[in-house]
């Protein structure tokens, strides 16, 4: 499996920023849904004795990343469904200012991440680039359907 999404235009970097911290506030952990036309962010919180909540956010392929390659778990089921903690990414894109660019991208350096690249403009001029590695637990297939 490979996923690569990239982020530059500003706008939509903070629209991605503003999402993220929304999504944080609701929940601590998310599944992150990534398929050729979008990526999505699904909250589920499920409470025992009143029900809970679910929610998602979409990101449509086309409008919001320059590049985006995704090759899935096989050629029919070109998708990857994968778990998320938000307290440290949110916080990742929260610590800088200036972003340039915002690459995500999943990695085999340690073992189940999602890596983070944010390139910034530092007040020389120079650019500056920034790696975050954060954990996540892909969910096997027979339970995609659960979701």
């Amino acid at each position: 499996m490979r996923f690569r999404a990239e982020i530059v235009d500003q706008t939509y970097l903070c629209h991605f920023k503003r999402v993220i911290n929304m999504l944080y506030n609701l929940a601590k952990t998310c599944t992150l849904y990534i398929c050729p036309e979008k990526l999505n962010f699904i909250v589920s919180e499920k409470q025992a004795i009143v029900g809970g909540f679910s929610c998602f956010y979409e990101f449509q392929q086309d409008r919001f990343f320059n590049r985006f390659e995704i090759e899935g778990v096989s050629g029919e089921n070109n998708e990857i469904y994968l778990e998320l903690g938000l307290e440290k990414f949110c916080g990742a894109l929260n610590a800088v200012k200036n972003v340039q660019t915002l690459t995500i991208k999943l990695t085999n350096k340690h073992p189940g991440s999602l890596m983070v690249c944010i390139e910034l403009l530092s007040v020389s001029g120079r650019i500056r680039i920034v790696t975050h590695y954060f954990p996540i637990k892909f969910i096997p297939r027979n339970l995609w359907k659960n979701l």
